[in-house]
C-alpha cells in the first residue's frame, strides 16, 4: 500500500503524474505531466464532515440538509465544510467531492455538476478528462471514504466527523473490506494532529480495534454529533 505522507493545501503547489509507460529495451519509460494544484481553500474552518455510503447514515434519518445550512457560530469559523464520496451528489451538494467510480466519473464528465463544483479523482481520470477534475493530492489509490476523510485533513480541518463509515471493519463482507480499514487506519494514524470522530447509531457500535484503539479516533452517536457541532 502506498505510504501517506503527512502534507497540507497550504505548501502544496503541485505534483508529477505518469500519464503513459512505454516499454523500450525491456525496461518501462514513464511519461510524467506536472499536474499543478488549482484548489485554493483559504477559507478552513476548525472542523469538517467526511460523507461515505454506509446504510447506517439513511437509516438514522438524519438530513444532509443540516450540513448545508449550518452556520458554524460567529463569522463561521466552526461551519462543517464537507467532503462526500461517490453518488452522494446526486442527493446533496458538498463542498468537495471525491470521486473514483469509474461509472460516477463518466457520469460526472457530461454533466454540469462540474461546472460549478469541484471533483477530485485519480491521475488516471485527470489526465483522460484534462480540465474537467481536480488531482487527488499524492494521487493515492485508497477507497473513497479514506480519501474524503484525508482530504479534510490536508485542507486543515482539526476535527473531522466520519458519517456513513460503516465498512471499515475486520470481518469482511467484501473482498476489499480490509483494504479500506487498513487506508482509513493509514489517515487516521498520519494525521496524529486530527481528531476523527465517527457518528453512527450509537457510541458503542461496532468497531474495528484497529481504529479504536487509536489515541485521536473516538465515536459518537447522531445526537452527540448534532450536539459537539452545534448543527441546529
Amino acid at each position: 500500500m502506498q505510504k501517506l505522507k503527512q502534507i497540507y493545501r497550504s505548501t502544496y503547489a503541485g505534483e508529477n503524474v505518469i500519464t503513459q509507460l512505454t516499454l523500450s529495451n525491456n525496461e518501462w519509460n514513464p511519461e510524467v505531466e506536472f499536474v499543478p494544484n488549482r484548489v485554493f481553500n483559504t477559507y478552513t474552518t476548525t472542523q469538517a464532515v467526511a460523507i461515505a455510503n454506509g446504510p447506517t447514515l439513511e437509516s438514522s434519518g438524519f438530513s444532509l440538509q443540516h450540513i448545508a445550512n449550518h452556520k458554524g457560530g460567529p463569522f463561521g469559523a466552526n461551519k462543517l465544510q464537507s467532503y462526500a464520496c461517490n453518488g452522494i451528489y446526486k442527493t446533496f451538494t458538498p463542498d468537495f467531492l471525491i470521486a473514483i467510480n469509474e461509472d460516477t466519473i463518466k457520469e460526472l464528465a457530461t454533466s454540469d455538476y462540474i461546472n460549478d463544483n469541484i471533483v477530485y479523482t485519480t491521475g488516471r481520470y485527470v489526465t483522460d478528462y484534462a480540465g474537467k477534475f481536480y488531482l487527488i493530492p499524492q494521487n493515492l489509490p485508497y477507497d473513497a471514504g479514506s480519501l474524503a476523510a484525508y482530504m479534510a485533513c490536508f485542507d486543515g480541518h482539526k476535527k473531522v466527523f466520519l458519517l456513513g463509515y460503516d465498512d471499515y471493519l475486520e470481518q469482511a463482507d467484501h473482498p476489499l473490506q480490509e483494504f479500506w480499514l487498513k487506508t482509513l487506519v493509514s489517515v487516521v494514524t498520519t494525521y496524529n494532529d486530527v481528531e476523527f470522530v465517527r457518528v453512527m447509531p450509537t457510541p458503542t457500535y461496532s468497531c474495528s480495534m484497529s481504529l479504536a484503539s487509536l489515541p485521536n479516533f473516538r465515536q459518537t452517536d447522531y445526537r452527540g454529533f448534532v450536539l459537539e457541532a452545534d448543527i441546529g
